[in-house]
C-alpha cells in the first residue's frame, strides 16, 4: 500500500511572547518616528525664523536612531541585563578554557 501523505504543516506557527514584544515595539517606533516626521515638516515655515521644527527633527533623529539600533544589534536573546562584574566575568571566562 502507498503511504498515506504528510500531514499539511500549521499554516501560522505561534510566536513566543518576546518576540511578539519586539515587534510590536519596533511598529510603534516606526508609527512615532512617521507621525512625528509629518510634525516636523508641518511646524516648518521658511519666512518667520521659527525653529520649532529643529526641536520636532530631534525627536525624530532619536526615535530612528533607538530603531536602528534595535533592528541591528537586539534580538529575543542576545541582549542580557546582569550588573554583577563577578558573574559577568565567570560567564565570560568560562568560555575560554
Amino acid at each position: 500500500p502507498p503511504n498515506p501523505p504528510p500531514p499539511n504543516p500549521p499554516a501560522h506557527q505561534p510566536k513566543d511572547s518576546a518576540s511578539t514584544t519586539m515587534v510590536f515595539r519596533q511598529k510603534l517606533n516606526l508609527f512615532l518616528i512617521v507621525l512625528f516626521s509629518f510634525i516636523a515638516f508641518a511646524s516648518y515655515h521658511g519666512g518667520d525664523g521659527s525653529t520649532a521644527w529643529l526641536q520636532w527633527l530631534t525627536v525624530v533623529v532619536f526615535l530612528l536612531s533607538t530603531y536602528v539600533f534595535d533592528w541591528a544589534f537586539t534580538d529575543e536573546s542576545s541582549f542580557l541585563f546582569d550588573p554583577d562584574a563577578d558573574n559577568w566575568r565567570r560567564k565570560t571566562e568560562a568560555g575560554k578554557y
